[in-house]
């Protein structure tokens, strides 16, 4: 097992964040004026069909309309978007040749149209971009407009479709959004489930981000705010989805966890995405596997967790002891998770307990993760597995 690695003059870090964020109540407003630094006539928008039915949609598509700007609209289903439809809108993009590419949706949405910005100038398909660094040139104009509050998509290098293959990641900085705007406005009618698991989608990207050997000064303090603002908020926002300052907050969250992702991310993802068998939204897949990937690092982490652990409320007279701090984070994961209606166990689900040696040996050969702070093989997943089954969460 590792020793814990914190010594940021001892190693080499990157840190990636979009060149502009524009964050507040009602910034959508404003943001005709911001689009003339484009110099471009003609907006792709990119957006899904629930989103383009709100009124914050129908009054931002109508506030571009009043300025003479042309308007191409490309609506996809509110999923994670799959190869054939990344290539639908590769090809609207690169027939309409120029213009500013603004996604306006949640994570899907706003991975399509990084990946369709992207490759507007670059040529081939989705699938031959999929790795680290593959994208060689920028692409056309790129604003995003996050319409949940969990992915940070919009700060991040990373975009997420299914393959052929399976779930494929494009990362590069060639592909991160000139401009994000953050206007909390536009979340206040996201209904309380899906509330709920972006929200913890932006937990598992900053405790995640934590834990990661990538860690660093920059992500650390970008991610303990977003989970002190989550231990705060989410809740708050998921029983009363008009709260504004609640959304504002969870916006924030948002944002600065997507800027955790410069760490990479660890074993909760690679376990989320296994459990895409059972069709669950990313966010709800994250939301199950964090407090089990966290009590399965504690021993590798003791420091990192004592800050996680105060940065989920638990009080500094209680911080000494790294198992009892490690035990406080776990359980107050659990407990925001049962609040927010969110299983801890397979067994719950309904999942056989046999498909847990399987859906370990997926997690090992298809998605190793070495920036996770404890090294594990095969047999160590199958007992993490097997937890995760049984929602056997004890210290």
């Amino acid at each position: 097992m590792p020793v814990e690695y914190y010594n940021p003059w001892e190693k080499i870090y990157t840190f990636e964040s979009p060149t502009k964020v524009i964050f507040g109540i009602n910034a959508l407003k404003g943001i005709e004026g911001v689009l003339e630094d484009f110099d471009q006539q003609k907006i792709l928008l990119f957006t899904d069909k629930v989103i383009c039915e709100t009124e914050p949609a129908k009054e931002f598509i109508s506030t571009l309309s009043s300025k003479g700007l042309e308007i191409r609209v490309f609506t996809s289903e509110a999923k994670e978007p799959t190869i054939d439809m990344v290539n639908d809108s590769v090809e609207f993009v690169r027939s309409e040749k120029q213009g500013i590419v603004i996604g306006m949706g949640g994570g899907s949405v706003m991975d399509q149209a990084k990946i369709a910005a992207a490759l507007a100038r670059n040529e081939g398909g989705a699938e031959e971009y999929t790795g680290v660094n593959k994208v060689p040139h920028r692409g056309l104009p790129l604003v995003l407009v996050p319409t949940t509050a969990g992915t940070g998509a919009e700060t991040s290098k990373n975009a997420v479709f299914l393959g052929r293959k399976g779930k494929s990641v494009i990362t590069t900085p060639n592909i991160l959004a000139d401009l994000a705007i953050i206007d909390p406005v536009v979340t206040v009618s996201l209904p309380p489930s899906p509330t709920a698991f972006t929200g913890m989608d932006a937990l598992s990207h900053a405790i995640e981000g934590i834990m990661s050997l990538n860690c660093n000064p920059m992500v650390m303090a970008v991610a303990l705010e977003a989970v002190s603002l989550i231990n705060a908020n989410l809740s708050i926002a998921y029983l009363n989805g008009s709260d504004i300052r609640a959304r504002f907050n969870m916006c924030m969250a948002a944002t600065l966890g997507g800027l955790s992702l410069s760490a990479v991310m660890v074993l909760g993802h690679a376990v989320a995405y296994t459990l895409d068998h059972f069709e669950l939204p990313h966010g709800l897949g994250c939301a199950i596997a964090l407090p089990h990937v966290m009590k399965f690092n504690a021993s590798a982490i003791p420091q990192k967790m004592k800050r996680v652990a105060r940065a989920l409320g638990l009080p500094d007279s209680r911080i000494d002891d790294p198992i009892q701090a490690a035990a406080y984070a776990v359980n107050r994961v659990k407990d925001l998770n049962e609040l927010l209606g969110i299983p801890i166990s397979l067994q719950s689900m309904g999942v056989e307990k046999e498909k847990a040696t399987e859906l370990a040996d997926e997690c090992f050969t298809k998605y190793p993760k070495p920036n996770n702070p404890r090294r594990y093989s095969k047999d160590d997943l199958v007992r993490l597995y097997e937890q995760l089954w049984s929602g056997d969460l004890e210290m």
